[in-house]
């Protein structure tokens, strides 16, 4: 009966280490090597009834550690001026009028997730939501 049990035991600990194995990502042998990113943020307006919902697009902008980015912010909110900010890498336009843009040029070197947003308080009621995530992957 013990010849059985140490049967059982022997046969799951062999089925759990080879699910584990098979089921491990690859990984690339080839280092990620730094390129320069080019994004356009637009913040833009949507009338929706007598509101206008504000959001950026795209929402979320992904590039590696190391990357060059260049960031042109339009805001097309044909309403009202806004601002651009992406506190993590010190970057902040105060003002961006509507049709308007600006570029901003950095280097992504903390990994991470941070956000970017409107920075002018009060230009609309909806000004909570205008926010997006940058997010940087580690090498």
């Amino acid at each position: 009966m013990l010849v059985g049990v140490f049967a059982v035991v022997l046969a799951t600990f062999t089925g759990a280490y080879l699910v584990t194995t098979a089921s491990r990502p690859t990984v690339s042998a080839a280092p990620v090597v730094p390129e320069v990113r080019r994004f356009t943020l637009a913040l833009h307006g949507i009338k929706a009834g007598d509101e206008t919902m504000r959001h950026w697009m795209p929402g979320v902008v992904v590039v590696n550690e190391g990357d060059t980015v260049i960031l042109r912010v339009t805001n097309s909110d044909p309403d009202s001026a806004h601002g651009f900010a992406l506190a993590g890498y010190n970057i902040s336009v105060p003002t961006v009028a509507p049709g308007q843009t600006v570029t901003a040029r950095f280097r992504a070197t903390r990994p991470g997730i941070y956000a970017y947003g409107c920075m002018l308080a009060g230009c609309a009621a909806d000004h909570a939501d205008q926010a997006g995530q940058f997010v940087v992957l580690g090498k």
